[in-house]
């Protein structure tokens, strides 16, 4: 099974990976476990806390039915004959642009090992993202396991020879999950983006099988939203779910609500950085989860 090729793949580039529930569990922030398959909600009376968390977890994420956590989205698109038909007026003419300019195919890992490491960085620049140390040792461990990983897929558009955007997908249940899509910031007004989405996408849903392309949660970081308003124009739509964030019990008898309002008050003066901007915004969720139960 394809959810099961994505398990090992977790484990391999050093994740750790719980299965209850239903579904699996794995860290994909320190001490932050969530769910997977991404597209499949969680039955809120299954959830056993230690059971997921083990010694290691403070904080679960996962999608529910609408109600049972903060009202959220999911971005899928499951269109049968999907094509230019699908796209809003403004993608629809920079696609064409872009399919023009690029040609669109499958590549492999080992390709993507030698060209796509240049695109990490350009567009996590582009999106204000701090570069991590061992940045280069993660991506090519990450490149090497896809490689092996049942289920695992790569698509790049190339502007001559050159590669100006990659995508990696997992496909779980006949869902293609969309887990990475990074661009050369030397080729964006080729459009390689909305060119490598449109084929990759017309192709799986046309020709390969997906009963369903998915691209994600709603992002926890706001500064990253504005990325939902270009995949909406692709085809996608937003799912309406619930996403329930869980703390362990210490942290859920400390961040009492006057606790936990003095903290988001105070996080725009927290020295600023991705990992703390997340740690923000699911305190954010968590409130915002605590009042609408009160409701």
């Amino acid at each position: 099974m394809s959810t099961e090729g994505f398990a090992a793949f977790l484990k391999e580039i050093g994740h750790n990976v719980r299965s209850s529930a239903g579904v699996y569990w794995y860290n994909d922030h320190p001490h932050v476990y969530t769910s997977f398959p991404f597209h499949k909600n969680v039955e809120l009376g299954r959830i056993v806390l230690k059971e997921i968390l083990g010694r290691d977890g403070w904080i679960l994420r996962y999608p529910c039915v609408p109600g049972q956590g903060r009202k959220s989205y999911r971005l899928a698109c499951a269109i049968s004959g999907y094509g230019m038909a699908s796209l809003s007026g403004k993608a629809r003419n920079q696609t064409r642009r872009g399919l023009e300019q690029c040609e669109v195919r499958p590549v492999s890992f080992a390709d993507l090992s030698e060209c796509g490491m240049q695109l990490n960085y350009e567009t996590l620049e582009r999106q204000g993202r701090r570069i991590p140390s061992g940045f280069s040792g993660y991506w090519a461990k990450y490149y090497e396991a896809a490689g092996r990983a049942q289920g695992a897929c790569a698509w790049g558009a190339f502007v001559g020879k050159e590669l100006a955007a990659y995508l990696i997908a997992f496909e779980m249940e006949q869902v293609a999950h969309v887990l990475i899509l990074r661009s050369s910031s030397r080729h964006l007004k080729s459009y390689p983006n909305n060119a490598l989405l449109y084929g990759f996408m017309h192709v799986g849903l046309n020709e390969g099988g997906y009963r369903e392309v998915s691209i994600g949660l709603e992002s926890i970081r706001r500064d990253l939203t504005s990325l939902d308003h270009f995949k909406l124009g692709m085809g996608f739509s937003a799912i309406e779910i619930g996403q329930r964030v869980e703390l362990v019990p210490f942290l859920g008898r400390t961040l009492r609500m006057p606790v936990l309002n003095i903290l988001l008050r105070t996080a725009p003066l927290w020295q600023r950085g991705e990992k703390l901007d997340k740690v923000a915004g699911l305190l954010q969720w968590y409130r915002d989860q605590v009042v609408q139960s009160c409701k």
